[in-house]
This record gives C-alpha cells, sequence and structure tokens, in this order.
C-alpha cells in the first residue's frame, strides 16, 4: 500500500513539473493588487507595462528623496565635506532620521547614503540647506528660507522632467496635503535618477558604512536598506534580480516603494503607493517586476546592413548592375508582448522614383516602417549597398540595346550606297551612248 501511495505521489509530481507555464495576462494583476496605485514601466523606453490609478494623485512620503539626491547631485560634488548645522533640530520627532548631529562633517556622497538607504530626513535637511545655500549665495539663509527655496528647485526639476500632477514643499516627504504626485510621474523621476551612475550606485546597496575615511568629525554610522528587495536574508521580500530603489511611508500616504530591478538584458520600474502593508509593497513589486521579465523581451526587428529590398535602378551602366540591394543604416529593436514580434508589419517607401544613376554606396534611398495594429513602432533608413556607375554615350552606342539601331544604320549604309552605285553606272551608260 505504501509502495503504491509512493508511486502515486511520484506521477503527480512529475506531472505537476512537466505543466507549461503560461505568459499571465495583465487582467489577473488587477485582482491581486492591493495597492492604491501602481505602474510598471521598462526604463530604457519608458514604455508602460501595466498600470492601475498612474495618474492619481497620491501623497509620495521619502520616495521624494530620489528627487533630493539628483538635485544634491547636481549641485554639489561627490567628494565635497559639508558641515551638519542646526537645521538637524527641525526634522520633526516621528520622522525617520540617519543620526547626523551639528558640527558633524560628512562628504556628500555619505550624505547620500544616509537619505537613501535609512531614509534619513536629517539628510535632506542638511542637502537643502547647502544646495540653497550655495545656489542663491546666502550664506546667512535660515532653515525655513533654505526649504522654501530648495522646494522651488525641485518643482522647476519636476517641470523640466514632465511631471505634469506633481508638487513638492520639502526635500523629505513628509506630510503636506500640497506635497503630492502620481505612480505615473514618480517612475519617469525614478527613470531619470537611474540614468546617473551615482545615484544607481548608492541605491543598489543592501547596507553601507559611512565615516572611514579618516575624518574624526564625521561619525562612523552603519546603514541597513529599507529597501528589503536587496535583503538577501529575508526570503519573504528579497528578490534577487533587484537593482533598487526607494521606500517611503506615513500615514496618510500608506506603504510605498520604487523598485527597479534587471534581468536578460532589460531593465524594469515598478511603482507601489499606498499599500496596507510593509511586506505587501514588497511582494506586489516583485509581482509586477516578473510579471514583466515573463511577458516582454526586446527583440531586434532589424539589424544594420541587413538587406531590406532590390530595386531597379535606371541609366546603369551596362557592366555594372542594374538592380540594387538597399540596405538598413542601423539596427532597431523594440520592446514586444509576449508573440507581437512575428505580426511586424514592413512597410518601404523610395524617397525619389524612378531611381536613377549615379549611385553611391551609402547613399540614404528610402526608409523601411514597422507597423503593428496599425501603429508605426519605428523607421530606419536604407542605404545603397554598393555603387551603381550612369552609362555614357560610348555605353548607350555600344549596348546591346543599340544593336537594332545599328543594324538600321547599316542597312540604310548600304542602301545608299547601293543607289549611289546604280545612278553612276548609269550616268556611265549614257556617256557611252553619246560618244
Amino acid at each position: 500500500m505504501k509502495r503504491k501511495l509512493s508511486l502515486m505521489m511520484l506521477v503527480i509530481l512529475l506531472f505537476i513539473h512537466i505543466i507549461p507555464v503560461y505568459a499571465q495576462e495583465p487582467s489577473f494583476l488587477d485582482s491581486e493588487l492591493q495597492s492604491d496605485a501602481v505602474i510598471l514601466i521598462e526604463e530604457e523606453t519608458g514604455r508602460v507595462l501595466f498600470e492601475k490609478n498612474s495618474n492619481k494623485k497620491i501623497y509620495p512620503a521619502s520616495l521624494t528623496k530620489i528627487l533630493t539626491a539628483l538635485i544634491a547631485i547636481e549641485y554639489l560634488d561627490p567628494n565635497e565635506v559639508i558641515t551638519v548645522g542646526n537645521e538637524v533640530y527641525a526634522v520633526p520627532l516621528d520622522a525617520s532620521k540617519a543620526g547626523h548631529n551639528p558640527g558633524d562633517e560628512i562628504t556628500l556622497k555619505d550624505l547620500l547614503i544616509s537619505l537613501l538607504l535609512p531614509s534619513g530626513n536629517d539628510s535632506a535637511f542638511v542637502i537643502a540647506c547647502q544646495v540653497s545655500k550655495k545656489a542663491t549665495g546666502n550664506a546667512n539663509l535660515d532653515v525655513n528660507g533654505c526649504i522654501a527655496h530648495f522646494a522651488g528647485m525641485m518643482n522647476e526639476k519636476a517641470k523640466e522632467f514632465g511631471l505634469s500632477d506633481t508638487h513638492f514643499v520639502n526635500p523629505h516627504g513628509y506630510h503636506d496635503e500640497n506635497h503630492y504626485s502620481t505612480a505615473h510621474d514618480i517612475a519617469q523621476l525614478t527613470r531619470e535618477a537611474l540614468k546617473n551612475p551615482l545615484f544607481k550606485e548608492i541605491v543598489k546597496m543592501p547596507s553601507a558604512e559611512i565615516g572611514t575615511a579618516g575624518n574624526p568629525k564625521e561619525q562612523k554610522l552603519t546603514f541597513k536598506n529599507r529597501n528589503l528587495l536587496l535583503d538577501s536574508k529575508n526570503s519573504e521580500t528579497f528578490y534577487s534580480y533587484a537593482t533598487g530603489v526607494k521606500t517611503g511611508f506615513t500615514n496618510e500616504a500608506g506603504q510605498c516603494l520604487v523598485a527597479s530591478a534587471e534581468k536578460d538584458g532589460m531593465s524594469l520600474i515598478a511603482v507601489v503607493l499606498n499599500n496596507p502593508t510593509s511586506v505587501g509593497r514588497f511582494k506586489e513589486a516583485k509581482t509586477l517586476l516578473e510579471y514583466g521579465f515573463q511577458n516582454y523581451n526586446f527583440q531586434n526587428i532589424v539589424n544594420e546592413g541587413d538587406t531590406i529590398t532590390t530595386v531597379v535602378v535606371e541609366k546603369a551602366a551596362p557592366k555594372g548592375p542594374s538592380e540594387l540591394e538597399l540596405v538598413a543604416k542601423n539596427d532597431f529593436k523594440e520592446l514586444f508582448y509576449q508573440d507581437d514580434f512575428s505580426r511586424v508589419e514592413k512597410s518601404v517607401t523610395l524617397f525619389n522614383e524612378p531611381i536613377e544613376a549615379p549611385i553611391v554606396k551609402g547613399q540614404v534611398i528610402g526608409e523601411v516602417s514597422f507597423i503593428l495594429d496599425g501603429e508605426q513602432l519605428g523607421a530606419v533608413e536604407l542605404i545603397a549597398k554598393y555603387d551603381i556607375q550612369k552609362r555614357t554615350i560610348l555605353d548607350l552606342i555600344f549596348s546591346v540595346n543599340a544593336i537594332p539601331y545599328w543594324c538600321g544604320a547599316v542597312g540604310i549604309i548600304f542602301i545608299l550606297v547601293s543607289v549611289i552605285t546604280a545612278i553612276k553606272k548609269k550616268r556611265k551608260r549614257r556617256g557611252l551612248h553619246f560618244r
């Protein structure tokens, strides 16, 4: 009996393992996600792969610090040593802190680590004051003045990035009715931030230690990244492909997360806003990222140098080709959902018709467009694969096509010679007759 039961279990297990896993449709996400708003985008193209309430205005909490870090990197040198001032006393008691004290000296890079890993609101205040004083040229600007000026810089930068439904009033994300954003805007902001190597390096750190460069005025502090997707010791939340980015929480904003990941040459960004639980935001981010990786992939529609079509060239020299191969000037790749790649159609347009010699290798002749479901994905210029010389007058005279004309000319000459000869003979006979 036990042997039969074991055999049955083995068959069941084998059957489970050989059942194919099919890519899931996006509709399954709607029923699984508990977050108020989410979005999943591909980093390189910015293409939206999934969204739910992505344009709904929501409080971003500490996700705000993504922009704070970007502005700091833009205005300050990573190795610049910054002296912490009394601005750290302005941090609300219930806000997250890195642990800076007035008089501490800290490099900007260590300050950014303190801002992004433990989500230090005190770090945000120090950055805002340092940047604002430098930008205004006023070293005596008070904390409120610094925060107001820095918020203005944040809103200008948001406008520059095209974040149309976002407004900031502080550098840390502590709750304010007028401090809001959307999942869509935060995804676009993160996409811009990840273009910066220093930002990308820091948000990927599972943990970090600062104050080890030998400066006695810089505290030695050890931080663990609050983004548990990066914590390999936490099996419930760890995601091996994760590369960042930032957590956020206030009572009003709920549990928030921006997560980035890389797999098989593709990078994705997931934004999860107002999830009911801390663990839930990580699980939903993993679900979104896995959905993207399972269902989308980049494929080259065409490679540089691929022959797309062949065209007839008029007035070509007879010793060379009269047909021209048109090749792609460059590669073109696109992000595709499941089997959409097989449905892409190509449409060739020639810029000038008819095509006449001379043709120079590399000359732009036309373009090929790639179309999916009536929508143009993009286009690539088509160039000549080789030279084609133009025929000359001598080519025309001695070409095969000229043979009928030559025959006609010879015939006419023969007839003329015959007529002239006959006339001369006739005249000669008459001369003899009269003599």
